[in-house]
């Protein structure tokens, strides 16, 4: 790290370096079955691109522990799959032409300012959606973020297909668009505050018993918020298996 900061002009050892807080993981992910089954037939999910493993946090070092476990779990169910009967599928051609289109659609525009928009997302999100959240400032979130979309929808990139690394950064920054859009809105949507979401607006806690997930899908370009409770199919709040184990 000593070097690393060095590269970067920082004397880590010896001096002053700037410390800022930046979004290391998310919580969220693909839905998922236990055997790592997604809702579309045939496609299996594991690690941290899944939802539903960590809760209202992650704890330290389950991001490794999330991958090795269900990396295996994934791995014997598709075997299964496939001697079960499980077949590959002809492409839907519709899709895949969709897809490509969108893709392809920086590089038929004039070039614009890729780092303007990302400090735009940037402060937005960090303003309004950040470590404390309320509803005034998710709201407007909202708004910033289908005008940022907008934004990026209107310029383009030089160059072609090969070697583009600013077409890729276009690319990125439309994804990183479109996950802050559900991060806002699912935030919008939980009136209280749980593990590393918090709200001014509702600084309570829901019971534990209670407790849901937030889901989210992209239907005709807008983030479509549903809530499903949690099924404590081990474990119910308040029972432990260590004492009964004891016992």
């Amino acid at each position: 790290m000593v070097e690393r900061c060095a590269d970067c002009g920082f004397d880590l050892a010896g001096g002053r370096v700037e410390v800022v807080p930046t979004a290391h993981y998310m919580m969220g992910g693909v839905v998922f079955d236990p055997d790592c089954r997604t809702r579309i037939e045939g496609l299996f999910a594991a690690g941290e691109d899944t939802g539903g493993v960590h809760g209202a946090n992650r704890l330290g070092g389950n991001g490794v522990a999330n991958s090795t476990v269900f990396g295996g779990v994934a791995g014997a169910a598709m075997a299964r799959y496939v001697r079960g009967g499980g077949r590959l599928r002809m492409p839907d051609q519709g899709a895949i032409a969709a897809a490509s289109a969108a893709a392809l659609a920086p590089l038929g525009r004039p070039a614009g300012d890729l780092e303007a928009i990302r400090d735009r997302l940037s402060t937005l999100m960090w303003d309004d959606v950040g470590i404390v959240r309320e509803a005034a400032g998710l709201e407007r979130a909202a708004r910033g973020l289908v005008d940022l979309d907008a934004a990026l929808d209107a310029i383009g990139v030089g160059g072609d297909r090969a070697f583009n690394l600013t077409w890729h950064d276009w690319l990125n920054l439309k994804n990183l668009v479109l996950v802050s859009r559900a991060i806002a809105a699912s935030a919008a949507a939980r009136n209280e505050s749980r593990g590393a979401h918090h709200r001014r607006d509702f600084p309570e806690t829901y019971a534990l018993a209670n407790s849901a997930f937030t889901t989210v899908r992209l239907e005709a370009g807008m983030p479509v918020v549903g809530s499903e409770a949690v099924r404590f199919t081990r474990v119910r709040p308040g029972e432990t298996l260590l004492r009964d184990a004891a016992e």
